[in-house]
């Protein structure tokens, strides 16, 4: 018996290391990423789902001498809670709670069950007054409404209720190969997946706005604010701005990252409805199956004690990330081959003398790698998260353009094209994760047919590893990436992009080279400076421009002059934040199972059950990285913890064969 304790007593021991391996005390996080996207557990990878309802009975048997089995399925439902913790990984900082101008009552979908992270927001917030003054009451957690082409007096509060739910179906078949070689199985499993998901955003506006861009901030002329959005929930669900009197410059809507529907009414406050899983109709499903998995291993069976080894291996079915939206329906583990191990064992701790009562305990820890998967991911720049949103503008080299548009000493100038960043950032990458480990200990009562599982269930994943792929913009499925090129995009923060002669603002008019790479998802770098129209805080070296044929070149409409970056400060392929996207998870989960077997039958006995779990994902977020250095000098090295939270219901029904 010694023997045999030690045994199990060293099988513990190697579970707790793998335990201790994958998990990381969320604590040591320095608080300074959000993720782009969420990469949560897979619905196929659960071995408490495995276990419970089939140890007394069905499986791991020791009095078998030929081929024997079970076969059952699992229907499950389950929900995620704590929703605001997602929110933290995703906006991090970003996010506040009761903004000034509204209270929890002012949404109404904040009113009914929505994981109580109705008081997490992230307000917008234009730079200037509706007098045109420097807007002086703005937090420093705003979002700047200029880069959402929204009025420069605009104010709003977006908040959110994140929800995750599965219906699935589990099958699992266990044969067990005794007939050939003692305590050898294999077994095949795997869940059909019906997975929907909702951010829930719901936009509250505080000031409609009424301040358009000057000439030369954003256009050639003025852009009235009816020419604008009214919503940042429009730019955010990747709207086109429709066209205005005078446009001159060629707007790209949001291609990725999108979290909210387009279709939004113009002037609506956007508190679409009451449900809070369908915010303005905007919400994802599919229904999938996650992975094939299976697993061929070997038992030591003794009369109390049994020790388990086996090699296993995934078949991804499941989705494949595409980056379209912030926060889509995933099934399966984002289209990984995994491959790995696993170890288990059980001890009969007491058994009646009639042997039809008995109590038992369990534990088996599997232990995968997941392979280079290729997926197609959204990236902030270095050091400035959530800039995926800001606004860029496109460059042309002056030497192309004819003389009289060119600008003295200028290497490079606007070329009258905007794209949000994410349009820029979105790159097929491969994506390989170390190791995932999924940890069981239970406890199992057994009175003859009657039978009581309760457990702990532990799940980690280690740090994503995340590489550009040989052709990282080759997108075959949809073609929404182009190559990214050199000296081609750069940070437009709030600089104006057109200077022109005086007075006329109409014909003479030259598109300068002003960037700002210091600019943040939060401001620019002029708005704090006098005079902030004529660039007095873009991308040195910053000279006034002056145009070939027409001498200096000011704001419109002034004698004040005007500055341009010489030479501009681009964004360069090394600026994605690749490290910084990756992410780690660990859950804990707590379960139990009730089941009842007709053991009075022979040749084929049924069995059924119910059971409830409910999981805690642990997560650490932030970006607390400094935002004031350029795109090129801040590279913060930590990554965000995250995994859901959620509760279950089960009901698992089979029959055993032998």
């Amino acid at each position: 018996m010694k023997q045999y304790s030690k045994k199990l007593f060293s099988l513990v021991v190697l579970c707790s290391t793998a335990t201790v391996m994958l998990q990381t005390n969320c604590d040591d996080d320095n608080g300074n990423r959000v993720v782009p996207f969420l990469q949560w557990r897979s619905q196929g990878r659960d071995t408490a789902r495995k276990l419970y309802g089939t140890t007394s009975y069905a499986v791991y048997q020791d009095d078998m001498d030929s081929v024997y089995g079970t076969f059952n399925a699992t229907l499950q439902y389950d929900q995620t809670f704590r929703g605001n913790r997602l929110l933290c990984a995703l906006f991090g900082a970003s996010l506040v709670s009761n903004p000034s101008g509204i209270t929890t009552t002012t949404t109404s979908s904040c009113n009914s069950d929505c994981d109580n992270s109705c008081d997490d927001f992230i307000v917008i917030s234009g730079l200037e007054t509706s007098t045109g003054t420097p807007n002086t009451t703005r937090a420093k957690t705003d979002w700047m409404a200029e880069n959402f082409l929204l009025p420069r007096d605009f104010k709003s509060a977006i908040s959110f209720s994140p929800k995750v739910r599965d219906v699935l179906l589990d099958l699992n078949l266990y044969v067990g190969l005794d007939r050939w070689v003692k305590g050898l199985y294999f077994r095949l499993y795997g869940p059909i997946t019906w997975n929907k998901a909702s951010l829930d955003a719901n936009e509250t506006i505080i000031t409609k706005g009424t301040r358009g861009y000057e000439a030369g901030y954003f256009d050639e002329l003025d852009v009235p604010a009816s020419s604008l959005f009214t919503s940042a929930l429009n730019f955010f669900g990747g709207c086109q701005l429709p066209a205005y009197d005078g446009q001159e410059v060629t707007i790209q809507p949001l291609k990725f990252a999108k979290f909210s529907n387009c279709n939004l009414p113009s002037t609506s406050t956007n508190n679409c409805n009451n449900d809070c899983d369908d915010s303005c109709g905007f919400s994802h499903h599919k229904t999938g199956f996650a992975e094939l998995r299976g697993e061929f291993g070997w038992n030591y069976i003794q009369e109390k004690y049994r020790l388990m080894i086996n090699i296993q291996a995934a078949a991804p079915t499941g989705t494949r990330p595409n980056a379209e939206f912030l926060f889509p329906a995933q099934i399966g583990n984002g289209k990984h081959w995994e491959l790995g191990v696993g170890v288990g064992g059980s001890w009969k701790m007491w058994e009646s003398v009639d042997a039809e009562k008995s109590f038992n305990f369990i534990v088996e820890a599997d232990v995968t790698h997941l392979f280079n998967a290729k997926q197609t991911r959204t990236f902030d720049l270095k050091g400035k998260p959530n800039s995926r949103y800001m606004l860029a503008e496109q460059m042309v080299a002056t030497s192309s353009l004819p003389a009289d548009q060119q600008i003295v000493g200028g290497t490079f100038q606007f070329a009258e094209t905007y794209a949000p960043v994410a349009n820029l950032s979105t790159q097929n990458v491969k994506v390989s994760i170390g190791a995932q480990g999924d940890v069981v200990a239970m406890f199992n009562f057994t009175c003859r047919g009657f039978s009581w599982d309760l457990g702990y269930n532990f799940w980690g994943m280690s740090k994503s590893k995340i590489h550009c792929t040989d052709d990282c913009s080759n997108d075959s499925c949809n073609n929404l990436l182009t190559p990214f090129p050199a000296n081609t995009w750069a940070l437009k923060g709030d600089a104006s992009t057109f200077g022109y002669f005086p007075v006329d603002t109409t014909d003479n008019v030259i598109a300068l080279g002003a960037t700002e790479s210091a600019a943040t998802i939060f401001t620019g770098t002029n708005v704090s400076l006098a005079l902030p129209l004529s660039n007095p805080g873009i991308d040195p070296v910053v000279t006034p421009a002056a145009a070939v044929d027409g001498g200096a070149l000011f704001v419109a409409d002034t004698t004040t002059p005007i500055n341009t970056s010489v030479p501009p400060v681009f964004i360069a392929a090394t600026d994605f934040d690749f490290d910084g996207a990756s992410q780690r998870g660990i859950s804990n989960k707590v379960f139990t199972h009730f089941s009842y077997t007709w053991t009075n039958r022979e040749k084929y006995i049924p069995y059924v059950g119910a059971g409830f779990s409910a999981e805690f994902g642990s997560t650490s977020c932030g970006d607390d990285c400094p935002t004031t250095t350029t795109t090129t000098t801040n590279n913060c090295s930590s990554s965000v913890s995250c995994a859901l939270s959620k509760w279950a219901v089960e009901i698992k029904g089979g029959v055993s064969f032998h």
